[in-house]
């Protein structure tokens, strides 16, 4: 969408669409074309900056959600209820933010009554369960909801182009779409995690004066990783020269060929397997016998309890001579429905057993899947099968020692894996921090040496509990909302970062705790979520003995600066009165002083009673600066001026001291929001110093400058005796005074720290550079928030 926010406040008032500005932070209305005021029922703009809002009313809690989350150059089409209008309908609105006279942002709010919000219910299109996004005509995204945020940084992917890295694919995108209403694609574009892959789905949205199109992302990048591992597979496997058409039609007669005629229903439905018949299993496709040899286990298939394969593996097992004496041995089907295996010699065969339906020729059929069993074998069911059927085996070993070189025995195997679980759970309890295993309703299930030291309860006291039952009342809700946080799409899913709880300790009291809680992927364990948590009592100590430090320095330096504000006034007073007293008989106003002494006290009077002044004066400024309480106009300042009117006050000074003062600002150097008075204090103190601590002969420069960047630099610099490092760290301290030889001047030492704190008062960057003898460069730096456009 055309980004309309480039109009101005002169455009809009001429405009028959209603406009506002609003101070988004307050909530109060700032400016309003005459349809705005007509809107509000006003007579004049007055009456709208006088009205108070509810902050809570829909309207305004949206202004001041959309004043902080928009950025420049963004607009949002938005839907503002303002009930207190007595207007039943909502205004729907383009926004965008403006600044403000004193820098602050603001919000254009202008009336699209033709341009209804395409998304009524935002709340649906925010958490639609796919990623959307509106696009403009010129590629500009806005609005992402929820998944869409999930997926890339919306701050960053301000346009198509940027979402795909490549400007030609988005510009051609956008070309098909002004031709047709919908149309997909599979693109790549930039996510948080790298390059992914997505179908694209754009819809042209039929209203001109809203968002061009709507755009939806799928992510496929999974999908496309697996239908290209599953093409490998297939690439594997050797190809016959046959057309796929022709391929698929002979193996279609191969498999019509086997089925043969269905069997009866009384036979599918005996107990006992049927005889083995030869030509029911030899019919079966040798891509179909390859691949179940192919896995290298022993297999064992009855299909309507006809026996109808048997693996190799099988067959070597088992002690037969091959697979037909396998299919023909009517003892060894009989029992193995029962649970039983038996082998050639008429034996138990001791064996794990899985079973699993599969899809055969002519329908299902039952598979079984067996490997040897030793005595100290554990007892392991695959949980995508059948319960595992355990035949009792002979007694072993429990331990056979591998040679080196030679490939482990099921034993060995199954030692390593309890060596390596029992490895792994030592190395857990010595960890400090707890581990708790969760089932899906939040009850213990296993609990870690550090769980029992922190909880002070054995394994046995809280297994089946609900780890609810150990936690505060007050933090039990936040424990159930941590883990209703994992169902669905929400962002806790992806973004985990702990939460603060108190547990109930046996020992009595509550400890606090950091938990981390994160959802376990395995499908083969009744643990659903594994919970971390950590003992932070020392850090809550910790952290309590730092607020307190702090807030103790605050309260001091509080009250320094808060009885240097107090005796400032308390001397003012009686020295505006010495001054005055002073002056009358400086001037002789009830009559001359004869005696020339006098005459010369009262002069040095005056003019000591005039530096304890400007002393007072600065201290005031300082501790109002510290305490918090400098009252500051903020107006549009004009650098040029600012400095003018320092020249012309020290001109007389300058002269005096033989010191060349020269300017130097472009013609349109634009307006700053700063206070006035405090800036024209700043430069005089700047200027003073510099033409104090310049030579004879020297000069001081003022120049000003916008960058590139939009920021506007002040700077002053001096040909003078300049400082060193440790005289340039002196001079921004309060109340210390550079020592210089052979240069005695007078000063309090506030002089530059005040300067200092006056610019950072105003929201500006104060950096001083200098040099022994090389002179010294203040430069004053306005950031663009406080640069005024002309």
């Amino acid at each position: 969408m055309t980004l309309q926010s480039r109009q101005t406040l002169e455009d809009l008032r001429q405009s028959a669409q209603a406009a506002w500005l609003w101070d988004g932070m307050r909530g109060r209305l700032v400016w309003a074309n005459k349809a705005g005021i007509a809107a509000f029922d006003g007579q004049s703009v007055f009456d709208l900056i006088d009205r108070v809002f509810d902050p809570t009313e829909p309207g305004i809690a949206k202004i001041a959600e959309l004043t902080q989350l928009l950025k420049r150059d963004e607009q949002q089409i938005v839907a503002l209820e303002f009930p207190s209008t007595g207007r039943t309908d909502a205004f729907a609105c383009r926004c965008w933010l403006h600044s403000l006279a004193d820098g602050r942002p603001g919000l254009i709010v202008v009336e699209n009554a033709g341009a209804a919000v395409k998304f009524a219910d935002e709340k649906l299109f925010a958490q639609m369960p796919v990623a959307a996004i509106l696009i403009a005509r010129d590629g500009t995204l806005s609005q992402p909801n929820a998944m869409a945020q999930i997926m890339f940084d919306a701050s960053t992917k301000t346009d198509l182009s940027s979402l795909l890295g490549n400007a030609q694919k988005a510009h051609a995108l956008l070309g098909r779409l002004e031709t047709t209403n919908l149309l997909s694609s599979i693109e790549s574009f930039n996510g948080y995690y790298g390059a992914r892959e997505a179908r694209l789905t754009l819809q042209r949205l039929a209203d001109a004066e809203g968002p061009f199109a709507i755009l939806l992302l799928e992510d496929i990048t999974e999908r496309r990783q697996l239908e290209k591992s599953l093409g490998d597979i297939q690439a594997l496997a050797p190809r016959s020269q046959v057309p796929d058409a022709q391929a698929f039609a002979a193996v279609a007669q191969s498999l019509k060929e086997a089925i043969g005629p269905e069997p009866k229903a009384a036979a599918a439905k005996a107990k006992v397997p049927k005889p083995y018949d030869p030509s029911y299993a030899a019919k079966v496709p040798k891509t179909i016998r390859d691949g179940l040899e192919l896995g290298g286990k022993a297999v064992l298939i009855v299909q309507n309890n006809v026996p109808v394969f048997a693996s190799s593996k099988a067959v070597s097992l088992l002690g037969y001579p091959d697979a037909m004496s396998v299919l023909q041995d009517e003892p060894l089907w009989q029992n193995l429905a029962s649970g039983q295996l038996i082998s050639a010699r008429g034996g138990v065969f001791p064996a794990a057993i899985t079973t699993a339906r599969i899809a055969w020729v002519n329908g299902p059929a039952q598979q079984y899947v067996f490997s040897p069993l030793e005595a100290d074998a554990p007892h392991k069911v695959d949980a995508d099968s059948a319960p595992l059927i355990v035949v009792e085996p002979k007694p072993s070993p429990k331990l056979a020692v591998v040679p080196h070189g030679e490939a482990p025995t099921a034993d060995t195997t199954a030692n390593d894996n309890h060596a390596a679980a029992e490895e792994l759970k030592n190395i857990l309890d010595i960890a400090s921090d707890g581990l708790i295993t969760l089932d899906g309703e939040g009850r213990i299930l296993s609990f870690s040496a550090g769980a029992e030291a922190i909880f002070g309860y054995r394994i046995a006291e809280v297994m089946e509990k609900p780890l609810a039952d150990f936690m505060a009342p007050e933090s039990r809700k936040i424990l159930r909302d941590y883990l209703a946080g994992f169902d669905g799409p929400g962002l806790a899913t992806v973004f985990n970062d702990g939460r603060e709880v108190a547990a109930i300790v046996k020992q009595g009291g509550n400890v606090p705790l950091f938990m981390t809680i994160g959802r376990l992927q395995s499908a083969r364990s009744k643990a659903v979520f594994c919970a971390v948590v950590r003992d932070i009592t020392s850090w809550k100590r910790t952290e309590k003995e730092l607020r307190e430090a702090k807030e103790t320095a605050e309260a001091a330096s509080r009250q320094k600066s808060e009885f240097l504000a107090r005796i400032s006034h308390e001397l003012r007073t009686p020295l505006n009165a010495i001054m005055g007293f002073s002056d009358v008989m400086r001037l002789g106003q009830f009559g001359d002083i004869k005696n020339e002494k006098y005459r010369g006290y009262v002069n040095d009077i005056h003019a000591s009673g005039g530096h304890l002044l400007s002393l007072i004066n600065d201290l005031l400024d300082l501790s109002k600066i510290e305490a918090g309480k400098m009252e500051l106009n903020f107006t549009a300042v004009s650098v040029t001026d600012i400095a003018e009117h320092a020249i012309k006050l020290l001109q007389e000074q300058s002269t005096r001291g033989r010191v060349l003062v020269r300017k130097s600002f472009p013609d349109k150097l634009p307006r700053v929001v700063a206070d006035l008075r405090a800036l024209r204090q700043v430069m005089l103190n700047l200027l003073s110093n510099a033409i104090k601590f310049t030579d004879p002969g020297g000069q001081v420069i003022i120049s000003a400058s916008v960058t590139k960047s939009g920021e506007l630099v002040l700077k002053l610099k001096d040909t003078g005796i300049g400082m060193n490092a440790a005289q340039m760290k002196d001079a921004l301290e309060p109340f210390k005074r550079v020592e210089t030889r052979g240069r005695e001047t007078q000063g309090t030492g506030l002089g530059l720290p005040l300067t200092k704190a006056l610019v950072e008062a105003n929201r500006a960057k104060f950096n001083v550079t200098s040099e022994s003898g090389q002179g010294t460069l203040v430069e004053i730096i306005f950031p663009t928030t406080r640069v005024l456009a002309e």
